[in-house]
């Protein structure tokens, strides 16, 4: 009944002994390593290993082994598998032991994550260029929270328009700029797109007409004014 199990299983499934041979692998396991049952039953795990994991695979089994006392352990970790021609996929998989009429064996269960890192790393560009338009930006923007008024994040541009380092806005807050009239900046949703026109001064004292528009939004779980000011 077990085996049956496996074998309808979603994810791929592989028994191997200490010595590192394979024993069983399941549909879902003939399918993400592209052999059949037949080509691995009893040959080395490795096969499916890249080349460049192999020794310390070989090393890690060696060690465990040695051991005169073996525990169950279970290990989960993401890495790629070689199949049969010569691709590599990458693969969130778990590892554990199991004693069986006293001897050990290990369980594989791996799962192809190649739409996951595609997606990761699709994010990871979307993040790279909003980060490269944020920072080309001539206005200066910053990122406010609506209820501390603290600085939260602010772009080189901010930082050149008020003489300040980014280090020490991010120590401040937003009021620190206004000059005396104007000295609350009235930041709500409510004030969202609205064109402001206040009283800035810059950390040399001087004072600046900074004209600010914005909208509310909600930033890593905050509520923030996104303020775009212009010199």
């Amino acid at each position: 009944p077990f085996k049956r199990l496996m074998d309808a299983a979603a994810e791929a499934i592989v028994i191997f002994d200490r010595e590192g041979k394979i024993l069983y692998e399941n549909p879902a396991a003939e399918k993400l390593f592209g052999y059949q049952a037949k080509e691995l039953a009893g040959a080395p795990l490795d096969r499916i290993i890249p080349e460049r994991y192999r020794e310390d695979y070989r090393k890690a089994l060696e060690k465990f082994r040695k051991k005169k006392r073996l525990r169950p352990l279970q290990r989960c970790f993401e890495s790629e598998i070689l199949q049969k021609n010569g691709k590599e996929i990458p693969i969130a998989a778990s590892v554990a032991t199991t004693q069986v009429d006293g001897g050990w064996y290990f369980i594989a269960i791996a799962r192809d994550i190649t739409s996951l890192r595609a997606a990761q790393r699709s994010l990871g560009d979307h993040l790279a260029r909003y980060q490269l338009i944020y920072e080309n930006q001539k206005d200066g923007i910053l990122l406010v929270d609506m209820e501390t008024q603290q600085f939260l994040e602010v772009n080189q541009a901010a930082t050149q328009m008020y003489g300040y380092s980014k280090e020490e806005m991010l120590g401040m807050r937003i009021v620190d700029f206004f000059s005396e009239e104007d000295r609350d900046p009235g930041l709500s949703p409510d004030s969202s797109t609205k064109l402001n026109i206040f009283k800035h001064k810059k950390k040399d004292g001087s004072v600046f007409p900074a004209e600010i528009t914005g909208c509310a939004l909600t930033w890593r779980n905050r509520d923030v004014f996104c303020a775009i000011v212009k010199d």
